[in-house]
């Protein structure tokens, strides 16, 4: 990973560990119509997308998708407003190597742009990153759809072989092999998956080591 002069990062899951207070949501929007789901397959579910778990428990408890998406969204909201989620551990440390190797960090993910920056800013990690990338940029289809890597590449002239994407999940991965690009799958220990990948980290002092 030397060669390597972009990392193309996800949010949820990879730079910040805000599975748990997702997951934490959903329970609670759960609670309201007397359910309860087991946080592990939570998890599972989760690394396909957050609507598909969300609309999974809907159906299997009979509720309409649209009330548990709303009652879920007021916890999200809350839980956006605390900024509760902290940073992945080791990542700073990560983040930081690369910087001062000069190299450079981007963020394409699906939570919005400004939740994104408020986080960032929190935690002092914003000053690691080139660009961000999030739903209302450019109209960019979601993952794994290739358009967000492509229009960073074209953006800053990075070429494939010295460009990955970073994530916890296949569409993130995706992302990257469609842009032709490297992948690299940060795995999740609670429900680990075997997804094709360039490089498979458990941790960060993993990452550390391969950037030399």
């Amino acid at each position: 990973m030397q060669h390597i002069k972009h990392f193309i990062w996800d949010f949820d899951g990879t730079l910040f560990d805000t599975y748990p207070i997702i997951i934490r949501n959903l329970r609670m929007a759960l609670a309201q119509f007397g359910h309860d789901c087991d946080p592990t397959d939570a998890m599972r579910r989760m690394l396909d997308t957050i609507p598909a778990a969300r609309n999974h428990y809907a159906d299997a408890f009979g509720i309409d998708r649209q009330a548990l998406a709303d009652a879920y969204e007021v916890y999200h909201r809350q839980a956006n407003a605390e900024l509760a989620a902290p940073p992945m551990e080791g990542v700073r440390a990560v983040l930081q190597r690369i910087c001062e190797s000069g190299r450079h960090n981007y963020i394409f993910t699906h939570r919005k742009v400004w939740e994104t920056r408020l986080y960032l800013e929190k935690y002092g990690l914003d000053g690691y990153f080139t660009d961000l990338l999030g739903p209302e940029s450019e109209g960019f289809a979601v993952k794994p759809a290739p358009d967000a890597v492509l229009h960073l590449m074209k953006k800053y002239g990075m070429a494939a072989g010295e460009t990955v994407m970073i994530g916890d999940r296949d569409c993130d991965l995706g992302s990257g092999r469609n842009a032709g690009v490297g992948a690299v799958h940060l795995v999740c220990a609670v429900a680990p998956e075997e997804l094709i990948c360039d490089w498979k980290l458990r941790n960060f002092d993993e990452m550390l080591t391969l950037l030399g």
